[in-house]
């Protein structure tokens, strides 16, 4: 047993036993926000589900993730009153600390079916539904100048920032970098392909002879509009990333925090996916360029193309958690790694980049 939440769960007893597990939880963020010493809190929405004890149950495993003092209790405090809270102050500490990443929401739901998409994991079997949406705050970060510096002063190690900034965006939420907006390009553009190659043989084989209008958008004019550290090109290995790290220089912060990066991902850190929900995140936690590039020709293309349907969504992925105590602790331990991955991402990016 944690020590320091036996009072915690002794409330949660005293504040929702012979009350509606149902009843409304609206009203917990503003004693939230009493809590002095979080810089940043995250909003909790519950999902409504009349008269289902499950909520109880719920609330007494969220009371695991705070401490003593944490929550605000009173007579008239319900079950979901408690889970809010309780989700909103954990997440809350744990991402205090970023501040240009997109931020997010948690959805607490009994019923899959509240995330409005199609479910393809076990139909009977009763879980936790925790849902990750994106509060659509996404930033555009302009890495030229920083990325730039860091290869003046370290070849490849502008490339290795990146790289890894890119590959710690598809464990917690994914940056719309040029690598991402290649792949959504590929469907826009070129048939599914990624190479001048491929799309003329593709053209080909569809009645256009090979033959493309000379206005037609290529791979390799994308491509072009990048400088190489964006696209293409090796980083760095971990033992010289060590060495950049010993410098008290701009450069030696940046490779500390591409090595706080490396042992969270080595440590299999990561934030929810749409595991067993048929769906496509439409938001990203930000979109990543140098201004003078068709990034942006292909973020206005994709958003165009999210208009005409499909199974796009704002929920980034939904954590399905089991009702016992050993499995929700397993949770929260592997959540609280995925926080500080994203937390690292987030200063990584202002390490690389500028805010615009």
């Amino acid at each position: 047993m944690r020590n320091g939440t036996g009072s915690t769960r002794a409330l949660v007893k005293k504040s929702t036993e012979g009350r509606p597990a149902a009843a409304s939880f609206g009203g917990f963020a503003t004693g939230f926000l009493t809590l002095p010493f979080i810089s940043q809190h995250v909003p909790v929405t519950s999902v409504i589900d009349e008269g289902d004890g499950r909520w109880l149950q719920t609330a007494k495993l969220c009371a695991e993730l705070v401490e003593d003092g944490e929550l605000v209790i009173h007579d008239k405090t319900s079950a979901r009153d408690i889970i809010g809270q309780s989700l909103s102050v954990w997440a809350s500490k744990h991402c205090a600390e970023i501040q240009v990443l997109d931020k997010f929401e948690l959805v607490a739901a009994l019923d899959r079916d509240a995330f409005g998409l199609d479910y393809e994991g076990e139909p009977e079997k009763k879980l936790l539904y925790i849902g990750f949406q994106s509060q659509q705050t996404t930033p555009y970060i302009n890495v030229k100048a920083k990325v730039e510096m860091l290869e003046a002063v370290h070849p490849g190690l502008g490339r290795a920032a990146v790289s890894i900034a890119e590959l710690a965006g598809y464990r917690t939420f994914t940056a719309f970098t040029p690598q991402v907006a290649l792949h959504h390009a590929s469907y826009l553009y070129w048939c599914g392909t990624d190479n001048d190659e491929d799309f003329k043989e593709e053209m080909g084989v569809i009645g256009d002879e090979g033959e493309l209008d000379e206005d037609t958008f290529l791979p390799s004019q994308f491509l072009a509009s990048f400088p190489s550290y964006l696209v293409s090109g090796e980083g760095l290995e971990r033992d010289v990333i060590q060495r950049i790290a010993t410098s008290t220089e701009t450069v030696g912060e940046t490779a500390r925090v591409i090595l706080s990066v490396m042992d969270l991902i080595e440590r299999d850190a990561r934030l929810p996916y749409l595991d067993n929900f048929y769906g496509e995140p439409v938001f990203f936690s930000c979109y990543m360029g140098t201004g003078d590039d068709m990034l942006g020709r292909v973020i206005d293309d994709f958003y165009q193309s999210t208009s005409d349907g499909g199974e796009y969504t704002d929920i980034y992925g939904v954590a399905e958690v089991a009702f016992n105590k050993r499995a929700f602790l397993k949770w929260k331990a592997e959540m609280e790694k995925g926080f500080a991955l994203y937390t690292q991402l987030d200063r990584l990016m202002r390490c690389i980049g500028d805010v615009q």
